[in-house]
């Protein structure tokens, strides 16, 4: 895991404390201050947004203070995290996707593009991870060919998602709401990240009630968008942006784990195409 460089380390004072979760970040806060290093790529986003971009953004996120190569230093803005029952932020989340709609500047590099740029680089690796010859159908072969998941998310408008969005990743200070870890954000369909919300990941719960979850955000889109529709691509990417995302990287965790991981992604894909 990568270190912090001295002087920052120092700025944090002679205890700070240790905030890191799963995954390859490391988080520390200390002095009014937090730091977190992380991959080059995900550093990289998360300070353009925390810094250059944050006045274009229509949600709280971490007041940037300094920045490197792999490391952020950012402002402690305390609060808790956001209870999994609460589908408040959602609101917020649905003015991110609806302000980005189509813009240019979310197809720059420095963001991710899982389901179109990385595609199929993240295919190769998931069909040579140890999980995939243990994949039932339809999973098995929506692995292998994905093109009915394609179908649907490809017909989705492209803005700017989180990439990691479920209330874990979103503080509540007073009233108002800071959303972290913008590490994975990128373009992609606003369905990605309700897929998130609503059904988790390995490492994230999803929603204590999804249906309630899809409903507040609808409700809070300005725009029109057909509920049936929006269903099916918010599966379709529950089902591809697992396959993408995720298949590869179980191998190293507990096999009931990964079991039941695949087991509620192969509902989904049954619900999907039944």
């Amino acid at each position: 895991m990568t270190e912090l460089p001295a002087d920052v380390l120092m700025r944090l004072g002679p205890s700070p404390q240790d905030l890191t979760r799963l995954g390859s970040s490391r988080v520390l806060r200390g002095n009014g201050l937090v730091a977190k290093t992380g991959s080059p790529e995900g550093i990289a986003r998360e300070a353009f947004l925390f810094g250059e971009a944050a006045a274009l953004l229509p949600v709280g996120t971490p007041t940037l203070v300094a920045s490197g190569p792999d490391w952020l230093l950012m402002e402690d803005i305390g609060g808790e995290p956001a209870s999994p029952e609460d589908v408040t932020p959602l609101a917020q989340l649905a003015l991110v996707h609806e302000l980005f709609v189509g813009a240019t500047g979310i197809e720059h590099e420095r963001f991710s593009d899982v389901f179109g740029r990385e595609r199929e680089a993240l295919l190769a690796l998931a069909r040579g991870s140890a999980n995939a010859a243990a994949l039932p159908e339809p999973l098995a072969g929506l692995l292998e060919d994905p093109a009915p998941l394609d179908e649907i998310v490809d017909a989705e408008p492209r803005t700017l998602v989180h990439g990691d969005a479920w209330s874990g990743n979103v503080l509540m200070r007073g009233k108002d709401f800071v959303w972290l870890d913008w590490a994975e954000s990128g373009a992609g369909p606003a369905a990605y990240d309700l897929s998130s919300w609503l059904y988790g990941s390995a490492w994230a719960p999803g929603s204590t009630s999804p249906e309630g979850a899809l409903g507040a955000y609808l409700a809070a889109r300005t725009t029109k968008v057909e509920p049936f529709g929006f269903k099916r691509a918010v599966d379709a990417c529950a089902i591809l942006g697992f396959l993408l995302t995720q298949l590869a990287r179980l191998t190293d965790r507990e096999p009931d784990l990964i079991e039941r991981v695949i087991e509620r992604r192969n509902l989904i894909a049954i619900g999907l195409f039944d």
